[in-house]
């Protein structure tokens, strides 16, 4: 697979998963249909999934962005982390709220921070292709650059916040994370391929 595959794919995976949160919101959450929401947490599980796998390749390929690259792959692994928590835990926890009540809110609880987690590693990395795709030539990758850092720094920020006090910050952590994870897709698509480096 070419370097520029890997990227498309891992923006596509990306895009996948800012359009099943946008369904989940607009349409899971208030729906009676008990089957869509393991069928979007499962959807969300395999592009996580692949994010991951593809982001380790563009890291071993690239040495000089390996960080970068890794950093994108964490994310990755983090949300696959939280996403099998919803669908392995949240039921056991609910039929046992009765003699555990506070079993349920722990595991909701630890999701969400890792889904936080994730958000700011993807902010950080929004944050570092966005302002490398500013010195890039064409409007629309400076464009997408600016937006992307731009995000980047607020998906950062809020996505802390939200650790330290989800009650307080889940709805705004969560869509910053949500519009980074779209604009860190696009600067994919747009900046232009960095040479393969081999580490010596």
């Amino acid at each position: 697979m070419t370097d520029r595959g890997l990227t498309k794919g891992l923006a596509a995976v990306l895009l996948v998963t800012v359009a099943s949160q946008i369904f989940y919101i607009a349409v899971v959450s208030g729906s009676e249909n008990e089957m869509l929401r393991p069928l979007t947490w499962f959807t969300e599980l395999f592009a996580f999934s692949i994010s991951a796998i593809l982001a380790h390749s563009l890291a071993a390929r690239h040495p000089i962005e390996a960080a970068l690259w890794s950093t994108i792959a964490l994310a990755g692994v983090l949300n696959v982390i939280q996403v099998a928590m919803g669908l392995s835990m949240f039921a056991p926890a609910m039929e046992a709220s009765e003699a555990v009540p506070q079993l349920f809110a722990a595991i909701l609880s630890g999701a969400f921070f890792f889904y936080f987690l994730a958000k700011l590693l993807l902010g950080g990395a929004a944050l570092v292709l966005g302002l490398s795709a500013l010195s890039a030539e064409g409007a629309l990758a400076k464009g997408a650059g600016g937006l992307a850092a731009l995000a980047g720094l607020a998906a950062i920020g809020l996505s802390l916040a939200a650790m330290v006090d989800s009650e307080s910050w889940t709805f705004p952590a969560g869509a910053a994370g949500t519009a980074v994870t779209a604009l860190l897709a696009l600067v994919l698509l747009v900046r232009p391929q960095p040479e393969v480096t081999r580490a010596a």
